[in-house]
């Protein structure tokens, strides 16, 4: 009886883990707007390996950037030390960024729910609401 119990135990952590667990999908398998949002803002660049769990996508590209998506296709944060284009954000957050911090990169952007959390190059993480405003800086090491 306790073996029984013991292995519907194990085939149910089993079961679960599989139903939640990472799956590297085909680049078709990204939603309409991803793969626009990629092909627009990162020309040049080719999806090299999509990885889908149960609520987003992770995507790498050949220029080594990293882009995970929410399962509607919008981004929710982007990673690449080469570099982001501010143009990608809202033009008043990338007006701020550009006169505040005028020669330092954006190596990662993080889409907050009241607005974004930007790491620089210099290791400064900024944070500014929808509007641009800078709401506070820290250095991350």
């Amino acid at each position: 009886m306790i073996k029984l119990f013991v292995k519907f135990i194990a085939m149910g952590v089993i079961f679960s883990s599989a139903l939640f667990a990472d799956m590297v999908v085909p680049a078709t398998a990204l939603p309409q707007n991803a793969q626009a949002f990629i092909s627009s803002n990162f020309q040049g660049a080719n999806i090299v390996y999509v990885e889908q769990d149960y609520n987003d996508f992770e995507v790498r590209l050949s220029n080594g950037v990293k882009i995970d998506f929410y399962r509607d296709g919008t981004w929710k944060d982007i990673e690449s030390y080469g570099g982001i284009n501010p143009s990608i954000l809202p033009a008043p957050v990338a007006q701020t960024i550009a006169k505040t911090y005028p020669n330092i990169a954006i190596v990662k952007v993080d889409k907050e729910w009241n607005g974004f959390e930007v790491k620089m190059a210099n290791m400064l993480k900024i944070y500014l609401d929808i509007n641009g405003n800078l709401l506070g800086q820290k250095y991350d090491d």
